[in-house]
């Protein structure tokens, strides 16, 4: 009996040091993902259907394996703190990952105007290394380790007519998201024009400075007072997020389409599209829309506090003296 209360006393202290330890942000170890390298899921819009007033969007291949994904071998002279080891582990492609969707070399990543930031192009992303004239990189998001490079003489990074002349695909605060081989920007007068990439050439420029049709709160207002709310544009359309999950989708002139009450399925059901958007949902980066939300899943630590570290001491060290006590006591 007496042993059986001196090991419940030892799991209780062991329970309330790692319980401590949780709180002070010491994460508990992860179980071995079934990823090589960084997993990126899309949830599509294509394949949404209603269920209970709610419109779910179903996770590509889900519950298989999705993309198995290292970003664009170029990133690793690009982000050379990111390398671990010898960078040929998840860690790395975890942190390029991380590295890429913060950074304004790549392009569409350079506003702060919408709610979320949308550089996926049709399937693509699109970055520079600054110290490189020649060309520009791209690889698709599903695509393992790619090494495509396209020339800066048809893909110029300079816009060359229109409402936005002389602007730069890199860095442009007015430079809303990338869609359809097209850049969406925001113009001086609140409207809307659409420029062709690669050509840096207008494609569409919009007039319209207000909605023209929508639900309450939208028909009527400024493109202005809604353009926080921009969460993507892809296949003509353009995505807003309003709360937590509802999606009001217009077209690229600000005609009123639908509203999504959204839901994801999969591994994300239960989360709102607002905490994952907004980087609330641990190891989860959202990268744009395409056709509905894609998002890397990568995989990160917390860095403890170092009062963690010293409350853990603290822990082992009262463990250390139990187990001594024990066998003190066993020994007599």
């Amino acid at each position: 009996m007496a042993r059986t209360t001196r090991q419940s006393r030892t799991a209780r202290i062991t329970l309330s040091i790692l319980g401590a330890c949780a709180l002070q942000g010491i994460a508990a170890p992860a179980f071995a993902q079934s990823y090589t390298w960084t997993q990126v899921s899309r949830w599509q819009e294509e394949d949404r259907y209603l269920s209970g007033g709610n419109t779910v969007y179903r996770e590509e291949f889900f519950p298989s394996k999705g993309y198995d994904v290292r970003p664009h071998q170029a990133t690793r002279t690009l982000f050379p703190d990111a390398i671990v080891g010898t960078g040929n582990n998840q860690a790395t492609s975890n942190n390029l990952w991380a590295a890429l969707a913060t950074s304004e070399n790549v392009i569409g990543n350079g506003t702060t105007l919408t709610r979320a930031r949308d550089f996926v192009e049709d399937w693509d992303i699109n970055f520079i290394n600054p110290s490189v004239n020649s060309v520009n990189y791209w690889f698709d998001f599903y695509s393992d380790n790619s090494s495509n490079t396209i020339s800066r003489s048809s893909f110029p990074l300079t816009l060359v007519n229109g409402p936005q002349a002389g602007q730069s695909l890199i860095g442009n605060n007015n430079l809303l998201a990338m869609g359809d081989d097209n850049s969406l920007w925001l113009d001086a007068d609140g409207s809307l024009s659409y420029y062709n990439y690669p050509t840096g050439t207008l494609e569409f420029n919009s007039t319209k400075t207000s909605f023209t049709s929508g639900p309450s709160g939208w028909q009527g207002s400024t493109l202005l007072s809604k353009v926080g709310n921009l969460i993507g544009y892809e296949e003509g359309n353009l995505y807003f997020l309003e709360g937590d999950n509802t999606v009001q989708v217009f077209n690229y002139d600000l005609t009123y389409l639908r509203t999504d009450q959204f839901r994801f399925d999969g591994e994300l059901a239960g989360q709102s599209l607002a905490d994952v958007i907004d980087g609330r949902v641990a190891n989860t980066t959202y990268l744009g829309w395409d056709l509905g939300p894609v998002i890397a899943m990568v995989q990160t630590s917390a860095v403890p506090e170092p009062s963690a570290y010293a409350m853990l001491g603290v822990g082992l060290v009262g463990l250390s003296l139990v187990a001594r006590r024990q066998r003190a006591r066993t020994s007599a």
